[in-house]
């Protein structure tokens, strides 16, 4: 940690980890269950209209690539290839969108992973981004956008945890080393009572859990108040005992 202190922050562009309980799944069955997400989360926000999987430079350069809702099958031949083994694999795609102004249109706006297999005891994960290229990358989604995107991600399969932020705050800033409080929300899969955190705090309910923001923008964690304030929520979040161990979201490999 100290190392990685040492270097210089980057941009403050928030990204989104959930983590989920370990579910044994090979690769055919990973790609379906990640279809079934990537299909809910088109149009739940500007930054994706459809996913493409971009295989070749020429692909990216032509500003074309495989619709992997519309060819599904294609897809699953495609990552069969690049993975060699069912104990873990990893899909990813990227999403694109006419709404999102850039100056280059093969830059994608979106992009979604998961990580799976059968390896026994390593937890999936899922990550999602968006880019908005005519914008500072710290503005992104807006809150709204990404209380949908948790929204459907929750109602895809309950979560551990979901975490939305930018690798700075916990790098640079965390008051607790080994928690996974990512400075800007986070979503818990149990209700968390409002009254004991910092009364600037934003809570919403989603599905069986709530949903906890420092505020109603992305941290920028230059602005020393806005980290005070990431800090106090930590703090709080903490005390109530629902900010779980870096640990216990990885998973254990036996």
């Amino acid at each position: 940690m100290t190392q990685l202190r040492s270097r210089p922050r980057s941009s403050d562009v928030p990204f989104l980890t959930a983590y989920f309980a370990y579910e044994p799944e090979a690769l055919e069955t990973g790609v379906t269950n990640f279809l079934a997400l990537a299909g809910r989360l088109i149009g739940s926000n500007r930054y994706v209209e459809e996913w493409r999987q971009v295989r070749t430079a020429a692909e990216h350069k032509a500003n074309t690539g495989l619709n992997i809702i519309a060819d599904s099958e294609e897809f699953l031949s495609f990552l069969q290839k690049v993975n060699d083994s069912q104990d873990f694999f990893l899909i990813d795609t990227t999403g694109f969108s006419s709404a999102i102004p850039r100056e280059d249109p093969r830059y994608y706006t979106a992009s979604l992973g998961y990580s799976g297999g059968l390896l026994h005891g390593a937890n999936n994960q899922l990550n999602f981004s968006g880019s908005n290229y005519a914008e500072p990358f710290e503005h992104t989604l807006s809150f709204k956008e990404w209380v949908n995107v948790i929204t459907e991600i929750v109602a895809w399969r309950t979560p551990l945890f979901v975490a939305v932020g930018s690798r700075n705050y916990p790098i640079h800033d965390a008051v607790f080393d080994h928690r996974a409080w990512p400075g800007w929300m986070a979503w818990f899969p149990t209700r968390v009572d409002a009254r004991g955190l910092p009364e600037y705090a934003r809570t919403l309910d989603i599905g069986e859990g709530t949903l906890v923001a420092t505020q109603e923008t992305n941290v920028i964690t230059t602005d020393p108040s806005q980290v005070e304030r990431a800090k106090e929520v930590e703090i709080a979040l903490v005390e109530l005992g629902v900010l779980p161990a870096k640990s216990d979201l990885i998973g254990r490999v036996i």
